[in-house]
């Protein structure tokens, strides 16, 4: 009498296993949650001649061409400044420069005009 049963058991467990695979798969997006990213917090550095803070610094001069009277800027942060805006060049804390932002960027750098002054190679850029 045990034989039979045995049998049954096993029947029903095949028919189980060849049901479940004939299902369709679950996508992954609905079995787990995806995890955010998380995001680096920067905090900009203060310039020094500034004593209320209203300054930001969002760069550095990497190139100068005084004869096309541009400047070639590397941002540090993830928002680059809008074209058009207003920039101070600072080189051991003293104003050595205006600038301009023009349109062409690429990256994390960022073409500016000189407006006055004259600014160097590695001079601090604050918005």
């Amino acid at each position: 009498m045990k034989l039979p049963f045995a049998r049954l058991l096993l029947a029903a467990a095949v028919c189980c296993a060849v049901a479940a695979c004939a299902l369709p798969k679950l996508p992954k997006w609905s079995l787990r949650k995806p995890v955010p990213k998380a995001t680096p917090i920067r905090f900009p550095k203060e310039d020094p001649s500034d004593p209320k803070g209203k300054r930001r610094q969002i760069g550095k001069v990497l190139l100068v061409n005084s004869e096309a009277g541009f400047v070639l800027v590397e941002i540090r942060g993830a928002m680059p400044p809008e074209p058009g805006l207003a920039l101070k060049c600072f080189r051991e804390g003293v104003d050595s420069g205006v600038l301009t932002v023009s349109g062409e960027r690429q990256g994390t750098h960022i073409i500016a005009d000189i407006v006055t002054g004259t600014p160097h190679k590695g001079d601090l850029v604050f918005k």
